[in-house]
């Protein structure tokens, strides 16, 4: 008992502090101004207010990551304090599972600097773009998938794999079904490789009742969703959206072979050269897994670790959308690079005999990735702001001038205005996705309509978003009454707020 205390408590240390600075939803910084995770969050504080998900309000994830954040902003409704907790939480069960992998291959020491490595290698990757992503939520979902399918063919081989462990399995899929559904690739091939590890022991029936049981799993997992949906009445809104619009306008046009190839080459050419100390122990860990025995000698377990990473990458990028923070579902794979690099100096380790002196070893390597994540990460030029230097706050004062104020975010992304005013959308297509108006023309042109009949009293536009006549549209109906420049993903925007005439 209690060194899982202490597995526990250092896993919850080392989150808060490295995701102090990682994420901009931490206290340290003065807003987390990533267009997705403001429109994540705006519709979480929306399904808090009895908006119902997809017919009253559009956002095309999946609802459990609303809940997640609806949860979050019970806690506070105008910052990302909540949604910080939030990301805490999840992260801290990340590592608590990546730590149990670990002790598979390393002594219990030697896990916890793994942790404190892994957990700066994954928050330190520049596609760990801004913080609260889907993708991050779903990493101790992997994790904990990954811990319990090496338990299994480390420790229960050939026996039948236990009932409980397909179900718990099954949920966990699930979960990720109702986040964010293109990443349960990794799932897929969990399942593929119990199935035919079980057919290989001449278990024929109990493979099929394995499959049967974790889609039981999932299916549990569903049933508070298709609860409230059908309460709500709104079943074909969460079908329509969730699934038919996902499937039909938000895929690229190539085929699968030329995606992958593509976001191969992105990965490598890009993402690798951006992160070459990531990419070194996430290749190194991968190669000596695969082709060496230092890692993992069995050709059986090589396999199960392997196969699911190729099903996951498969429904990751198959579909051709690359955004680059699509990447972080993948980063738990680097835990094998991690135990390549302990394996390697575990003799100059286990020369550190004394309890204190091993303490005194993780501290300071804890220390120095914090100072290092604390000067140079990505996100943490924003720390340097106060909340009055931003847009959001400033737009946020006017439009808070005026009782009860509507708001729409016109032509691009939710820009953090209604987190800053604590405005609830009063409009189904409060923002502007990113569909191709050729495909999906119905979120513009529903805006447009707002704007035409002036229902909301202000609107907040970027310029980037302004295509021919529409600037020359809005001043029709509103007058702009404040414009600010911002720097925001390398590059200077100008915001505008219009009120209405």
């Amino acid at each position: 008992m209690r060194n899982h205390l202490v597995q526990f408590g250092f896993s919850v240390f080392i989150a808060i502090l490295f995701l102090a600075v990682a994420t901009k939803s931490s206290p340290l910084y003065p807003f987390n101004d990533w267009v997705d995770a403001n429109a994540i969050f705006t519709v979480g504080k929306s399904m808090m207010k009895d908006k119902v998900l997809y017919r009253d309000i559009f956002e095309q994830k999946g609802p459990l990551l609303y809940f997640i954040h609806g949860i979050g902003s019970l806690i506070s409704e105008r910052t990302f304090f909540g949604i910080y907790l939030m990301e805490v939480l999840s992260f801290t069960f990340f590592l608590v599972y990546c730590h149990k992998i670990l002790v598979f291959y390393v002594n219990k020491k030697l896990g916890f600097l793994g942790i404190a490595i892994l957990a700066f290698l994954v928050l330190y990757l520049t596609n760990f773009t801004h913080g609260d992503s889907a993708e991050e939520y779903c990493l101790p979902l992997l994790a904990a998938s990954m811990f319990y399918i090496l338990d299994y063919f480390k420790n229960g081989y050939p026996n039948k794999i236990p009932v409980n462990i397909l179900l718990i399995n099954g949920l966990l899929a699930g979960c990720v079904l109702w986040i964010k559904y293109s990443m349960l690739g990794y799932w897929f091939g969990w399942m593929f490789c119990v199935f035919f590890a079980t057919i290989l022991i001449k278990e024929y029936w109990f493979a099929l009742k394995a499959c049967l049981v974790f889609l039981l799993g999932m299916v549990l997992s569903g049933i508070p969703w298709f609860l409230y949906f059908f309460y709500h009445g709104a079943i074909s809104d969460f079908i329509e959206v969730y699934f038919v619009t996902n499937l039909k306008y938000y895929a690229s046009s190539g085929n699968l072979f030329e995606n992958l190839v593509v976001a191969s080459g992105k990965i490598i050419i890009v993402d690798f050269i951006d992160n070459p100390i990531f990419a070194l122990f996430l290749v190194s860990g991968l190669v000596s897994l695969l082709f060496f025995r230092i890692v993992e000698q069995k050709w059986l377990i090589k396999l199960v670790i392997f196969i699911p990473f190729i099903f996951l990458f498969l429904s990751v990028y198959g579909g051709g959308v690359r955004h680059v923070y699509y990447f972080q579902i993948l980063t738990p794979f680097v835990i094998f690079g991690i135990i390549f690099f302990l394996k390697q100096f575990r003799s100059n380790f286990e020369e550190i005999h004394f309890r204190k002196r091993f303490n005194w070893v993780v501290l300071s390597l804890v220390t120095f990735l914090f100072v290092l994540m604390f000067t140079t990460h990505h996100n943490s030029y924003l720390m340097k702001k106060n909340k009055e230097d931003l847009f959001q706050f400033k737009f946020a004062k006017r439009i808070n001038s005026k009782s009860n104020p509507t708001l729409l975010n016109y032509g691009f992304l939710d820009a953090g205005v209604h987190t800053a005013a604590d405005v609830e959308p009063s409009v189904r297509y409060f923002m502007r996705h990113n569909f191709q108006y050729s495909i999906y023309p119905f979120d513009v042109d529903e805006q447009n309509r707002y704007v035409k009949t002036q229902l909301t009293d202000f609107v907040v536009a970027r310029n980037d978003w302004f295509y021919d006549g529409q600037k020359e549209f809005l001043n029709t109906y509103y007058t702009i009454v404040m414009e600010e420049e911002q720097f925001y993903e390398g590059e200077i925007y100008k915001y505008f707020l219009y009120e209405v005439k």
